[in-house]
């Protein structure tokens, strides 16, 4: 019964340490009853939306409508301010002949249509505005599209994530796993050229992994490792037979030194000469 509870909270144990360390590595683990862990790693992908986009004819359709919506709504900004530019000149121009209040009332005309240029300015290209209004209900049923066209190939490859490189850029991202292609097929897009391009990608890549994979092979890293202990080799003989003909040269110069000094012959100093005026002093 004991040995059933300690087996039990080893179990909630691992179960716990899945959880965190699934949300700190970003893969799916876990523990079956018998506290067995098991780990999935997640299978990502990416797409490239612009490139979907400037294909799609549902989107460039949609683009050229609120083009056109944009040009209307800057013609009316333009043609309020050719009002106010002739109200302006026509005050300057009659301002001697009006009477006060007839140049009250022009001038507060032309306040009126100055206030209401900035407000329709403010309305419609403002954050919020009609424009950003205009452009979600004309985007939003092509970007549906696109994400259905998106999702239904990540469910189709078993994807667990895919990331738009066009909205999140990526430092580094294998070319094999690129849809773009074949979310445009399922579009129906023309997709030869980019297919060829991503082909071309990837044999690129196979080639930089199949190098480094034959430089990384236990017979080139011997090799390498043995063509390095035979340099070392080499150089250590180098090393200790240039050492020996130092030793043999200073050894012979030292020997030549001493051959000649002991040929050398030593003249012992002249013996001090005696005093021949200096008297003996007397026998006693």
């Amino acid at each position: 019964m004991k040995n059933s509870w300690k087996m039990r909270g080893f179990v909630v144990l691992c179960k716990a340490l899945c959880v965190v360390c699934g949300s700190l590595f970003g893969g799916i683990i876990g523990a079956d009853n018998n506290g067995m862990l098991w780990a999935q790693v997640p299978k990502v992908a990416f797409v490239n939306s612009n490139t979907i986009r400037e294909r799609f004819p549902d989107y460039q359709t949609a683009k050229q409508r609120l083009e056109s919506l944009v040009a209307d709504w800057k013609r009316q900004s333009e043609d309020q301010l050719a009002q106010i530019q002739t109200l302006e000149a026509e005050i300057q121009k009659k301002r001697l002949v009006w009477s006060e209040a007839e140049l009250k009332d022009r001038e507060t005309l032309l306040q009126k249509r100055r206030q209401d240029r900035e407000d329709f300015i403010r309305k419609t290209f403002n954050s919020g505005g009609t424009f950003d209004t205009e452009a979600a209900n004309i985007m939003r049923p092509v970007e549906a599209k696109i994400a259905a066209a998106i999702q239904e190939v990540a469910i189709t490859e078993n994807y667990d994530y895919v990331w738009d490189k066009s909205s999140q850029p990526l430092l580094y991202a294998n070319p094999r796993f690129d849809i773009t292609a074949k979310v445009m097929d399922k579009l129906g897009l023309f997709t030869d050229d980019i297919k060829a391009k991503l082909n071309e990608a990837i044999d690129k890549i196979e080639r930089e992994i199949s190098k480094a994979r034959q430089e990384l092979s236990p017979s080139n890293i011997r090799r390498r490792l043995s063509k390095m202990a035979d340099d070392a080799k080499k150089a250590a003989e180098d090393t200790i037979k240039e050492a020996e003909k130092e030793f043999k040269d200073a050894t012979k110069d030292l020997n030549l030194g001493q051959k000649q000094d002991s040929t050398k012959k030593v003249t012992p100093p002249p013996a001090p000469q005696q005093d021949s005026t200096k008297k003996e002093p007397p026998k006693k």
